[in-house]
């Protein structure tokens, strides 16, 4: 019919295509089980589908808690593709305000759903009573709502600590990792023994229970050795560096230290008993020491490994060390007075002092470091120490680079393997993305920036990300991709130029280099 209305563009306009478009979150702390992964896609999907959105990208946070955004790559990357502007959904679609997030503090809430607002992108939960349309009744019900989650969080926390510390009193093991020559055996609910858990193992069932014992002979004997060492007379230091010459593994595998020797003296769990609650961490926050009248204490809940009289030997020796420890200022005079006369501090200078200095270790446990203590004195060392300020600084730069390529990259792990120069991820087919961070330093005869490039001493199979800090050392230059092969094998100082002509594959951005990471052939 010639009067009839056709269509002439089927096509929608690009705003209009884009506010049909929405991306899920979705986030399981394993609580409940109506907050599983399964019944939150269903529920968000007949939300979708009775609204006509399209769900086209999926966001998820498997076991994580919703108390911090620490460790929640799923928000994480959200947050960061919206920020980006790559997105092409206008909408996030999320089951309602608790698998958000159970933040304390309800700004910290309200702050991570406005920065989807400035992006144009909408939050909307869809198992709520309100429409989250911003008008002022929208905005009381998500207030109380987020209220509600942090308050549920704070019930939560109190209900698990008051059924841990029954647990604790009954004898049974309710703490993390125990310490050297003790282990962990599972029993089921009639006592009867299940084996051994090794580090990282849990119970499987909320019937069983952990029971502490003692661990090897050997390592009995060692810790014997170590308490009758102290009280003969040796400090904590000697006994560590005995220990490491002797080559005596420990169980974390790492070198014997003065900490990790006190941590030993001071655990009554050597003398057969249990303690829960030496110290909390309410909510993921500060860790804090308790009174021991909050200690729960169970006695005979394991096998004696040093005799009591032994231990309260020990306390008494320690005790009456902190009750005679010198003041700060006491200390910072005897450093002050020290540098007077031998010129220059060191952590050795001041070990091999002799007379009244105490030891740098001290200085450490006190002031934090030797640098801050020297900055009280006014001493300024020759070296520049500075980089070590900036240690947590690089550190976090590590973090967020591996979560970026792993939210990304679907052949990759998720957790970062820790190491000394930065850390690496490992690839389904066996190969590793290794990551380092290089300081910019200006070289003293050449008087320009160069930066330090080196394999490291343990190298893994597979390609490399030198993320290289700009002159100031405040912000990532740019990111360099090669094989581990290209790296040298000892360190080597490298200026911009030399850098330019090694390494082609060099990108300004995160995206850049994820994009360059897809696109590397798969083995």
């Amino acid at each position: 019919m010639g009067t009839a209305l056709t269509v002439q563009n089927a096509k929608l306009p690009r705003r209009r295509e884009r506010e049909l478009l929405a991306a899920q979150y979705i986030r399981m702390s394993t609580d409940r089980q109506q907050y599983s992964i399964a019944n939150q896609m269903a529920l968000i999907a007949g939300y979708a589908a009775e609204h006509r959105l399209t769900i086209v990208n999926t966001y998820i946070d498997e076991g994580i808690s919703g108390l911090r955004i620490n460790n929640r790559r799923g928000l994480l990357r959200l947050l960061n593709d919206v920020q980006a502007g790559t997105v092409d959904f206008a909408n996030v679609l999320v089951r309602d305000v608790s698998r958000w997030g159970r933040f304390q503090d309800t700004d910290e809430s309200a702050y991570y759903e406005f920065i989807c607002k400035l992006a144009g992108v909408k939050v909307i939960y869809c198992a709520e009573v309100f429409e989250n349309d911003g008008s002022p009744i929208s905005g009381l019900w998500k207030n109380m709502k987020r209220l509600m989650a942090a308050e549920d969080s704070r019930d939560k926390s109190a209900k698990v600590f008051a059924g841990q510390s029954r647990i604790a009193g009954l004898g049974y093991w309710v703490g993390g990792r125990p310490g050297f020559a003790l282990r962990r055996e599972l029993v089921d609910a009639a006592g009867k023994s299940r084996g051994f858990l090794e580090h990282g193992h849990q119970k499987a069932l909320q019937t069983e229970r952990v029971l502490l014992r003692a661990g090897p002979p050997d390592e009995i004997a060692i810790v014997r050795w170590i308490f009758e060492s102290f009280v003969g007379g040796i400090e904590e230091t000697a006994i560590a560096r005995e220990l490491n010459a002797r080559g005596i593994a420990n169980h974390r595998d790492v070198p014997w230290n003065l900490q990790m020797i006190g941590r030993i003296l001071r655990n009554e769990n050597y003398t057969g008993n249990t303690v829960y609650s030496r110290t909390s961490r309410y909510l993921r926050q500060r860790r804090v020491i308790n009174d021991k009248s909050k200690w729960i204490r169970k006695e005979a809940a394991l096998e004696q490994i040093v005799p009591r009289k032994i231990f309260d030997e020990a306390q008494r020796i320690i005790g009456k060390r902190m009750r005679h420890r010198l003041s700060d200022d006491e200390l910072l005079k005897r450093l002050r007075v020290l540098q007077l006369r031998i010129g220059t501090l060191s952590h050795n200078r001041i070990n091999r002092a002799k007379g009244s200095t105490p030891s740098a270790d001290t200085y450490e446990r006190r002031f934090g470091s030797l640098r801050n203590a020297y900055a009280l004195i006014g001493y300024v060392p020759d070296a520049d120490y500075r980089y070590l300020d900036t240690r947590s600084e690089r550190s976090n730069l590590i973090n967020r680079l591996a979560g970026e390529i792993a939210a990304r990259l679907p052949n990759v792990h998720p957790d970062l393997i820790v190491g000394r120069a930065g850390g690496c991820l490992e690839l389904k087919n066996g190969s590793f993305i290794s990551l380092r961070v290089v300081r910019c330093w200006e070289h003293s005869r050449k008087h320009c920036p160069v930066w330090t490039l080196r394999r490291g001493s343990k190298p893994r199979p597979g390609v490399v990300v030198v993320v290289r800090l700009n002159e100031k050392n405040e912000q990532p230059l740019d990111y360099i991709l090669a094989p581990i092969e290209n790296l040298p094998t000892r360190p080597l100082i490298l200026t911009e130029t030399a850098i330019a002509k090694l390494y082609r594959q060099r990108f300004r951005s995160i995206v850049d280099l994820i994009r360059a990471l897809k696109r590397r052939p798969k083995s």
